[in-house]
C-alpha cells in the first residue's frame, strides 16, 4: 500500500508543478518555468519506475504529454528575442 501512496503523492507533486509552470509561462518567467520543468521531469522519472498497473501507466502518459507540451511552450518563449526599436538613420 505504501507504494500506491507514494505514487499518488508524487503524481500530485507533478500536477502541482504543471500548474505552476503554466502560470509562470503565462507571466513569461522563463527561469522559474525551466527550474520547475526540470524538477517535474525528475519526479516523472521516479513516477515511471513506480507505475505497475494500467491506471498508473495512463497517469504517467498523461503527465508525460503535459510536460512535453509545457516544455515546448517554455522553449518557444525562451527563443523569442525582445522587440527593439529601430534607430533613426541620420
Amino acid at each position: 500500500m505504501s507504494n500506491v501512496a507514494e505514487f499518488i503523492e508524487t503524481r500530485l507533486q507533478i500536477e502541482s508543478l504543471v500548474q505552476q509552470i503554466a502560470l509562470s509561462a503565462e507571466r513569461k518567467a522563463i527561469p522559474q518555468s525551466k527550474q520547475r520543468l526540470d524538477e517535474a521531469a525528475q519526479l516523472l522519472e521516479t513516477l515511471k519506475a513506480m507505475a505497475d498497473n494500467d491506471v498508473q501507466e495512463s497517469a504517467v502518459g498523461r503527465l508525460t504529454r503535459a510536460l512535453a507540451g509545457l516544455g515546448t511552450k517554455v522553449e518557444k518563449l525562451a527563443r523569442k528575442t525582445p522587440v527593439r526599436k529601430k534607430q533613426a538613420v541620420v
